[in-house]
């Protein structure tokens, strides 16, 4: 990649140096046959984060703070104090609430992850952090014990959280004994094998580790043993020059820059390919949303269903509009609304729907589907194409022009009071179905047909 980072030295933007990747590389990348290894550095032991990491405050608390001692042997230590481990979990607790008690803390421990949500080709995460972020940002489903492999296949983002979760105290790996079981594990048992067949199928890239991060010298040796009988090539990316040529030393390829960095560029190649949708979508959805919205609201302060039955077809039709920019927006981190192909499938699978409920002359359900795939149109669209032309903001059966606003909605009805009489029978039905008085009614199509 040739992308210059901002001309800024803040601590993000000084790390997000200029690379090289090679085709292959980025072709895997793009065709999802790459796992990745992430580490604590892409998370909230950054110093990005906070002033001290948790190896530092734990040893700052047992006077242990110039310690030649690794990450486990530190833990081992702490733990060896009368109800240590207990104590140890409290302040592991202690830290991530703390964090997510601050969303600028979290927005800072989660930029790797926001960046990999909308990245849809990597389906696969393996983890030595304890936090829960890429369940958040990811929509990620976590498998921290051999019990749960047995949902693999149904999930279709998967973290492997070898050392542990917080969402599951009894399985966090922090002392010399635990990384030892865990070895062990990971060499005898259900999860070792899944991590096994990862590295038989899949190209790995290291994030957010440290040559010296005792938790890439644990699973490292495990890792390269599969690695070296399979003959397959590894990976690693961070912005420090001296671990580059140390993790080139032992046999990996260094990428020289930010982890979140490099995952913003991978993915402004997919959209410069036409192969992703770009993230400045979402926030253009919550602004057409917001519109909406007030659209929507006008309508039912304005006009009373008593005096215009078509008004059930325009709210039916903006509930469709706002489903569809609500579960994008609240889905972003799945990816799945950034992938243009999956899109257009939903969208030819509503359009059959809708030929469907036509045909059975149920027109709040038209109305609606009509919203909902022009909410995931507006997905599709490019940045000029939003400027210049959104989706309608009103449906009328029969109006033969879109409708912008209440008073062209108004005028609409006003002109062709039944424009389409099959639609105006059926709103003239739903409304004597309709509870309590009708003066007071506002119609509300749910998010299902």
């Amino acid at each position: 990649m040739d992308e210059k980072a901002a001309n800024c030295d803040c601590m993000f933007c000084k790390n997000m140096h200029e690379f090289t990747i090679s085709k292959d590389l980025l072709d895997e990348l793009l065709s999802g046959k790459v796992t990745l290894f992430a580490g604590a550095g892409i998370s909230t032991e950054s110093r990005t984060v906070l002033k001290m990491t948790f190896y530092d405050s734990i040893a700052l608390e047992i006077g242990k703070l110039f310690s030649s001692r690794n990450f486990s042997e530190l833990m081992e230590l702490y733990c060896n104090q009368p109800n240590g481990r207990l104590k140890l979990l409290n302040k592991i607790k202690d830290r991530f609430d703390h964090i997510d008690s601050f969303p600028e803390l979290v927005k800072s421990a989660t930029r790797f992850h926001r960046e990999l949500g909308t990245f849809y080709p990597i389906k696969d995460i393996v983890t030595t952090n304890w936090d829960t972020y890429f369940e958040q940002f990811c929509k990620a489903t976590p498998f921290v014990t051999d019990s749960d492999l047995a949902f693999w296949e149904a999930a279709n983002r998967r973290v492997l959280k070898i050392h542990g979760s917080i969402s599951n105290y009894g399985s966090i790996v922090a002392t010399t004994e635990d990384y030892q079981l865990c070895h062990d594990r990971l060499s005898t048992g259900i999860i070792g094998s899944v991590l096994k067949t990862i590295l038989a199928t899949q190209t790995v890239i290291f994030i957010g580790y440290s040559l010296t991060d005792s938790d890439f010298l644990a699973i490292y040796d495990f890792v390269k043993k599969q690695m070296n009988s399979l003959h397959k090539q590894a990976y690693v990316v961070t912005p420090s020059a001296e671990d580059c040529e140390r993790f080139k030393d032992i046999g990996l390829i260094p990428i020289k820059t930010d982890g979140a960095y490099f995952l913003s560029q991978i993915k402004e190649h997919a959209v410069v390919q036409g192969e992703m949708i770009p993230d400045d979508v979402f926030d253009s959805a919550l602004e057409f949303h917001y519109k909406v919205f007030r659209e929507h609201q006008q309508l039912h302060d304005s006009v009373k269903l008593e005096d215009c039955p078509e008004v059930i077809f325009a709210t039916s039709y903006q509930d469709g509009l706002l489903h569809a920019l609500e579960r994008a927006i609240s889905m972003k981190g799945s990816g799945k609304y950034s992938h243009r192909c999956d899109i257009n499938r939903v969208i030819n699978t509503y359009m059959n729907w809708q030929k469907e409920k036509r045909r059975r002359g149920v027109y709040e359900d038209v109305a609606y589907i009509e919203g909902y795939v022009n909410g995931l149109v507006f997905l599709l669209m490019s940045e000029q194409q939003r400027a210049e032309n959104n989706p309608p903001l009103y449906f009328v059966f029969g109006a033969k022009f879109d409708i912008y606003d209440l008073d062209g909605f108004i005028n609409q009805i006003q002109s062709y009071p039944k424009a389409h009489k099959r639609a105006h029978k059926r709103a003239l039905s739903l409304l004597k179905h309709l509870a309590g008085d009708p003066m007071a009614i506002e119609f509300h199509h749910p998010p299902w047909l």
